[in-house]
């Protein structure tokens, strides 16, 4: 194996498309899901602010199941594929780099199911109705929909551990969390293209 990834001098190009059409999904998800939670109350009173609302949601849903289809994926190359082999790092940085890969690879597990639970969770009364949930232009949780719930639905103020609450918290929270490590690891690629001059960066971004 070790001298498998000496010989490969780049992520394969399944992986570098995944890497980087992810990355740009991503920045679209973040930018949809802030419109579509800033818009919610104001989509109350109908309008266009309710139109911006209900698309910011068709696109961050669908977005989001995109995702989580595209890191399973990529979970599925990566593990069947030599990694080109490291700079040359002393054993606390690989250990930090390991790690931070190793929770965003998490994060993007957990973010889009997270916000399939906290949607799946969320059932009417309260005062609220049931939420829906978009795969383009079809609603999944409607009748007939092909999206099934992941948690039974309850009112968003019913009491207990697996509701709506809960999921939601953790959406937001697993957000700022991935913006710290995604800060690191873009300082950190950029570092090893700019200062040490290595391939860290390169293997990514091109076959040679």
């Amino acid at each position: 194996m070790e001298r498998d990834r000496k010989a490969v001098k780049s992520w394969p190009a399944t992986l570098r498309m995944l890497h980087w059409g992810m990355a740009i999904a991503i920045a679209a998800e973040v930018v949809v899901g802030f419109t579509m939670a800033l818009t919610f109350l104001g989509a109350m009173q109908g309008g266009k602010v309710a139109q911006l609302h209900l698309r910011a949601g068709q696109v961050h849903h669908t977005l989001g199941f995109f995702l989580l289809a595209a890191v399973v994926w990529r979970l599925v190359v990566r593990l069947r594929h030599a990694a080109p082999a490291d700079p040359d790092l002393g054993v606390g940085a690989r250990i930090a780099a390991r790690a931070v890969q190793g929770l965003l690879y998490l994060l993007m597990l957990l973010l889009p199911l997270s916000g399939w639970a906290a949607l799946s969770a969320l059932g009417a009364g309260a005062g609220y109705e049931a939420p829906s949930i978009w795969f383009f232009t079809h609603d999944g949780f409607a009748p007939g929909g092909m999206i099934p719930h992941i948690v039974t639905p309850r009112p968003w103020d019913a009491p207990g551990l697996l509701v709506y609450s809960t999921f939601a918290k953790f959406h937001v929270y697993a957000v700022y969390t991935g913006a710290v490590l995604l800060s690191v690891h873009i300082g950190a690629a950029l570092y090893h293209h700019f200062w040490r001059r290595d391939r860290v960066l390169a293997r990514m971004a091109a076959r040679d």
